[in-house]
């Protein structure tokens, strides 16, 4: 049986019949084929397919499910809220070609460190245009993108990991009053930095266990290597450079690769270092699970003057906030909100509200600017398992 679908509602397993646009418009030899995997369905999304006719027969069906409104859980509950059109503001404005934005740039750099592996340069006319399109969304409304960071797979870490450290680094730059050209740099320094990591043995890398000496001296060289790929790419900046070479020096001396210390540490280089330690720490890895943002910024705090620039440390702050886009956090209302936009004030962000606790039932979407509310504010940051909630079920 044929049935017309969206691409929201493609699911691996499904057999597409027709892809409803030109063949030079999709990347797939074929126009009819089995969805085998998610890089197939993000590839899909990628090429803006809207709506996709698939077969029922030769693969899965829709699942449509029937639901009780007196019996619903919270995970029901907070999907059920998710189909609802919430009030559009300028970060929800943005989010749609900020997801397009993070999924394009997360395929790149897959591919680009399969290629890396196989011994193949870094071409910049293949990286510009991916950057190109995070930065005008930094630019237009950095807010979506980091929010973005916050939906992470741990199964695809190294990838996801090279995204967010872009889009962290380019919300940097653009705090601190940066040029464009300077964010673009930095921007095409954090997607390109862990390209070393192709040189990595897998064994070492995906270990799940505390590394021996031996195996770190051989994880650390990943900078050494990507300093060397990168090398190779006609173009690139020095700026960018610095990015890759310079993420794991300390501003006390006693990091690595050269054990650099203080200004010898580029500006670029110092921001780096910061972002790098701040999204491995929120990230949930195979041998740890991510930290909420507030206790990342905390050990941030605690590393100023040794691992990180003092200076930069509160910068890095106020581009982020105390509570980050993304953020989970309890009102002294009872209510669950997430946190949609930082503003001036960055104990008083604009959030949306969409759960009363109290009695676990959700509550119409609601854009709240806590900077305007005398009464209402945030009590705690939640974690998202607390509540059996996971960030990409709170669809903006």
């Amino acid at each position: 049986m044929l049935k017309r679908i969206t691409a929201d509602d493609l699911r691996v397993g499904m057999y597409i019949n027709d892809l409803s646009c030109g063949w030079l418009d999709h990347p797939f030899a074929l126009n009819k084929f089995l969805i085998k995997s998610e890089i197939e369905l993000k590839k899909i999304k990628v090429a803006g397919v809207i709506s996709i006719e698939i077969d029922t027969k030769k693969g899965l069906d829709v699942v449509v499910e029937k639901r009780k409104q007196s019996n619903l859980s919270l995970r029901q509950a907070v999907n059920a809220l998710s189909d609802k059109k919430p009030e559009l503001n300028a970060v929800k404005a943005e989010f749609g070609a900020a997801k397009l934005a993070f999924n394009e740039a997360e395929l790149y750099i897959s591919g680009m460190m399969t290629s890396a592996k196989m011994g193949q340069h870094v071409e910049l006319e293949e990286v510009n245009p991916v950057i190109n399109k995070l930065c005008d969304s930094v630019l237009r409304n950095h807010n979506a993108l980091l929010g973005l960071t916050r939906i992470r797979n741990m199964d695809q870490y190294t990838f996801e990991h090279s995204v967010s450290f872009s889009v962290l680094m380019m919300s940097f730059a653009k705090s601190m009053g940066e040029s464009e050209r300077f964010i673009r740099q930095v921007g095409i320094g954090g997607l390109l930095h862990d390209i070393g990591k192709t040189m990595t043995p897998d064994h070492i890398l995906n270990k799940a266990g505390k590394l021996t000496a031996d195996e770190f001296l051989i994880m650390k060289d990943h900078v050494v290597q990507s300093r060397l790929i990168l090398e190779k790419t006609a173009g690139l900046s020095q700026v960018s450079m610095d990015v890759a070479a310079m993420h794991h020096e300390k501003y006390d001396g006693n990091g690595y690769p050269r054990g650099l210390k203080g200004d010898e540490i580029s500006l670029a280089g110092q921001m780096a270092a910061i972002v790098d330690v701040y999204d491995a720490l929120t990230a949930d890895r195979c041998y740890h699970v991510g930290r909420e943002p507030s206790e990342a910024l905390k050990y941030l705090l605690n590393g100023r003057g040794q691992h990180f620039s003092p200076l930069l440390v509160q910068k890095f702050i106020q581009s982020v906030g105390i509570y980050p886009a993304g953020c989970l956090v309890l009102l002294n209302n009872h209510h669950l909100a997430i946190v949609i936009e930082v503003k001036e004030n960055m104990l008083k962000p604009i959030v949306e509200i969409f759960l009363n606790t109290r009695n676990r039932s959700y509550v119409p979407n609601k854009l709240i600017d806590l900077s305007s509310q005398t009464d209402l504010k945030i009590k705690s940051v939640e974690n998202f398992e607390k509540w059996n909630l996971k960030p990409d079920m709170l669809k903006w």
